[in-house]
């Protein structure tokens, strides 16, 4: 399953570690990276929406994607939260853990590039974590881009990380365990960049 959150991480590598490329893992051109972008709707959270019987939408994640956001955070590196949707679920967690939040998207990748632009970022910079046919673009454009073993095919077949696990159920969380120990292979950075909300 998956390691505790005490932190100590969960993948051991070390300078000599050679990354292979295989399928669902190739991280063969690593950059570090300093924002991580993220489907809202299928990675974070479940793309099954229960409705209430007021007619409220009712949305489920799994407390350990939601720690490794968390831990991401924690080594300077941004995450914005995108959805094509508007859902008040997603302003409360976003606000809770210090996350940008960009709702009603038409065009992802222009959101995306906006906000990279924002912070001075170069695409190398900036990772993509997927989920369906919307997000091909922004998957194609980031330095490394991840979906969960739940994600539509294509998206599965142009991703540098395919997860072990669903979306909602772990996917980000083995991800984010994954940019935080490369992060620490690659180039330092002394400063964080701040968030833009």
């Amino acid at each position: 399953m998956f390691p505790e959150d005490n932190g100590e991480p969960s993948v051991e590598l070390g300078e000599d570690t050679e990354i292979v490329s295989a399928v669902g893992y190739n991280f063969a051109h690593w950059r570090c990276l300093k924002l991580l972008a993220v489907n809202a709707d299928g990675v974070l959270f479940s793309p099954e929406a229960l409705q209430g019987p007021t007619g409220q939408h009712l949305r489920t994640y799994h407390s350990r994607d939601v720690v490794g956001v968390r831990r991401l955070r924690r080594t300077g590196v941004q995450v914005l939260l995108l959805s094509e949707e508007e859902d008040p679920v997603f302003n409360t967690l976003a606000e809770r853990e210090k996350c940008s939040l960009r709702q009603n998207c038409k065009d992802k990748l222009d959101e995306l590039d906006s906000y990279r632009q924002q912070l001075g970022l170069s695409w190398a910079e900036v990772g993509y974590v997927g989920h369906d046919v919307s997000d091909v673009e922004c998957m194609r454009r980031a330095g490394v881009s991840a979906c969960a073993d739940n994600s539509d095919s294509m998206v599965q077949r142009i991703a540098c990380f395919v997860s072990h696990y669903a979306g909602a159920k772990g996917a980000l969380r083995e991800f984010t365990d994954q940019v935080v120990e490369l992060n620490k292979m690659g180039p330092k950075t002394d400063t964080e960049v701040e968030v833009i909300r």
